[in-house]
């Protein structure tokens, strides 16, 4: 069993026993293992992923800028209780998930600031919690956040 798939097991134990609370502190961890952002004693790294993550284009260096979901992690574990609400959670639904939310981009302290007067700090913009396509970007958007990938 790779690590990818330990950490996706610890997901899943979480959310099995509906420790909704704990599951913030494996995506991160998820995350770097997917993407390969290891240290070279294979722990997740966040300098790592924070030096070849997409960046914003207000970023010309990495020493001062912030590692930042796209999608808040709170809104990801909400997508998934939205899901195991209504019987739909499998291991396949969290897995479509967390490929299609869970990504992080590299902003500045300015930008993150911005993130915060807006209330979209932790939130993404009320359309997007009705919306059937979730645009992971929309909340960067709102905030005229631009990513070069």
């Amino acid at each position: 069993m790779h690590n990818t798939d330990l950490e996706f097991e610890h997901l899943m134990l979480e959310i099995s026993a509906q420790r909704w609370h704990m599951l913030e502190r494996f995506l991160f961890s998820y995350f770097c293992m997917r993407e390969n952002y290891l240290s070279k004693a294979g722990a997740p790294d966040w300098q790592i992923a924070r030096e070849h993550c997409p960046r914003s284009t207000q970023v010309s260096s990495t020493k001062h800028a912030e590692l930042e979901p796209i999608v808040p992690l709170s809104a990801i574990i909400g997508e998934l209780k939205r899901y195991e609400r209504d019987g739909e959670l499998s291991r396949q639904t969290v897995k479509r998930i967390l490929d299609s939310l869970l990504h992080y981009v590299v902003i500045s302290k300015d930008e993150k600031q911005r993130l915060k007067d807006r209330a979209l700090y932790d939130a993404m913009p009320k359309e997007w919690y009705r919306s059937r396509d979730k645009d992971p970007y929309s909340r960067l958007a709102k905030v005229s956040i631009h990513i070069s990938l």
